[in-house]
């Protein structure tokens, strides 16, 4: 018994933690920090971003419309486990270019 209860808290411990933010993949890489809707984005050279803090409560495809139209387009989104599908993707994308008259932050 101690051993399994060992085990499984070691397997918790190894996994990432669910709801520690959002995350999300630029098709144009480039650096990037600043605070959008309350969740601090930090995008590496890469284009690979993670959005830490609790940001404000809204739906998943809202955020990643949010995202896109101050960004730039994206190549995957989740947040807190839940991931768009490649459909999804492309509806945020295209609703959040379509909607927005400037330029994603530089």
């Amino acid at each position: 018994m101690l051993l399994m209860t060992l085990m499984t808290a070691a397997l918790a411990v190894a996994q990432p933690v669910q709801g520690a933010g959002a995350t999300a993949t630029l098709v144009q890489p480039r650096e990037i920090r600043l605070n959008l809707d309350g969740r601090n984005w930090n995008c590496n050279g890469g284009g690979e971003c993670v959005g830490r803090g609790g940001g404000t409560t809204q739906p998943l495809m809202r955020e990643c419309r949010r995202f896109v139209t101050r960004f730039g387009p994206v190549s995957a989104f989740s947040r807190e486990g839940l991931a768009l599908t490649e459909a999804e993707i492309g509806q945020c994308n295209t609703d959040s270019l379509a909607r927005s008259p400037r330029a994603p932050a530089a």
